[in-house]
């Protein structure tokens, strides 16, 4: 699986052994001494003998463009610092949490990990495997960092933004609406239902997905709920101060189901993977799709710019997410057990400077998670409204419950609500029995998720 996929089934897969990960690249034994020390960022110091950094990231796969900038990035750090080597070793996705899970549990591996936002950031820091990049960098440059709210737990702001994902358009080629009969693209659900009326009707697919390997399950329950439920009202349902029932939280399932009654998605949408199905919209066979936003400008040149529209799902709801791109960040940590944390920090705050925020997107097509970034340099109509839909997102809800109750319970009643084998209101009551069961069975991530929201 590639690009953006932060539900890989952390939960469910077998742990990769520490032998493996040491195979990867490690990080290197020796340690920072305070005689040879010399100063950097705030109060904190780096060394000035021999060090190795090992940087495990995933991202090329969602941004294309992004190995080639990550490269350039460490031989100009290492030109800078002739100390310091970075070894960049870019991860599958099915690989990249049990990778780092052993790596913490071994205390061996790298010095920068990946992560994606909100939970899959929280959860390595609850662990104790992640030394908060505000205390290694200080207050004023993470205020810089976008979408730092999310990974901020006990007051400190915990990994640093690296690149925002605009959770998440939908793609719209005019060219086979308007072969259809279709001359304004919908704005509204009722428009957008009949338009997958209209559509299915003509043998054309309306909207081109995959829901077989779980992960766009997630990326609905999120552009879908988050038009009437907010990031508060899903922590507050985790800890048992409100219920997945509610109607807030459960009016998506409904319009998920209508969405599949009125046809709207591809007859084998629950037979491939989502990436299969997007590969439906880019041969011209379905008028609309969701991609990660990091994604898009790919997608766009592929198709001709000229075909092509992105927007935020059409409201059905008046929450504040309803017509609203949800708006997450992928973020860097410094491992707790790197030898070198303060060196590792220093070249986070390396991708940070300006010259390296410009040349971020302009490899990648990827918006940089800093407001230093200067937007003047896109130049694609398409992705100006992508980048002005990010900046006033709403927060990207899957980001917010726990890892657990995504895969055993959105994953698994959103593939069930496709091949109607399970209807709304037993899926929000599934969805609610499975947060009831991880309070019971996880007391320690309750009183976690209590931290991370100021209780």
């Amino acid at each position: 699986m590639v690009r953006q996929l932060r539900w890989v089934l952390a939960l469910t897969m077998i742990m990769v052994t520490a032998a493996v990960i040491a195979a990867c690249g490690g990080s290197d034994s020796s340690s920072t001494t305070a005689a040879t020390a010399t100063p950097t960022t705030g109060d904190a110091t780096t060394s000035t003998e021999p060090v190795k950094l090992v940087m495990w990231w995933w991202g090329d796969q969602e941004a294309a463009g992004l190995q080639a900038y990550v490269d350039e990035s460490a031989k100009l750090y290492n030109t800078e610092h002739p100390n310091v080597t970075i070894e960049t070793v870019l991860q599958s996705t099915e690989n990249l949490v049990p990778s780092f899970t052993a790596a913490a549990q071994a205390k061996e591996g790298p010095d920068i990990q990946y992560f994606w936002g909100g939970i899959y950031s929280m959860e390595p820091y609850w662990a104790g495997s992640i030394t908060p990049i505000e205390d290694l960098l200080g207050k004023d440059e993470v205020s810089h960092f976008v979408n730092a709210s999310e990974v901020t737990s006990d007051g400190k702001v915990i990994t640093a933004g690296w690149y925002a994902q605009p959770s998440f358009p939908m793609l719209v080629r005019t060219d086979v609406l308007k072969a259809n009969g279709i001359d304004q693209t919908p704005a509204t659900w009722d428009e957008l239902m009949s338009a997958c009326q209209t559509l299915s009707a003509a043998g054309v697919i309306p909207i081109a997905g995959g829901i077989k390997d779980g992960w766009f399950g997630g990326w609905l329950y999120s552009i879908l709920g988050s038009q009437t439920a907010t990031a508060d009202d899903v922590k507050a349902a985790v800890v048992g101060e409100q219920s997945f029932t509610d109607a807030t939280q459960s009016e998506w399932w409904s319009k998920l189901q209508e969405s599949v009654q009125k046809k709207c998605w591809n007859n084998d949408v629950g037979s491939v993977d989502l990436y299969q199905g997007q590969a439906l919209w880019s041969a011209g066979k379905a008028a609309m799709t969701i991609t990660a936003g990091t994604d898009a400008r790919k997608f766009i040149k592929e198709v001709g710019a000229d075909k092509v529209e992105v927007m935020a799902m059409p409201a059905y709801g008046d929450g504040p997410g309803a017509g609203k791109l949800g708006s997450t960040s992928q973020t860097l940590g410094v491992t707790s057990f790197s030898k070198h944390q303060q060196e590792a920090a220093d070249f986070i705050k390396f991708l940070h400077s300006p010259e390296r925020l410009q040349a971020m997107y302009m490899a990648s097509g990827a918006f940089p998670a800093d407001d230093r970034f200067d937007p003047s340099i896109i130049d694609e109509a398409q992705m100006q409204k992508l980048w002005e839909m990010t900046k006033d997102g709403s927060p990207y809800l899957e980001n917010f419950i726990p890892s657990e109750l995504d895969v055993k319970a959105i994953f698994t009643q959103t593939q069930l609500i496709f091949s109607g084998e399970t209807d709304p209101t037993k899926a929000a009551e599934m969805l609610q029995k499975t947060a009831e069961r991880i309070r019971t069975t996880n007391p320690d991530l309750i009183d976690n998720y209590k931290r991370w929201t100021g209780q």
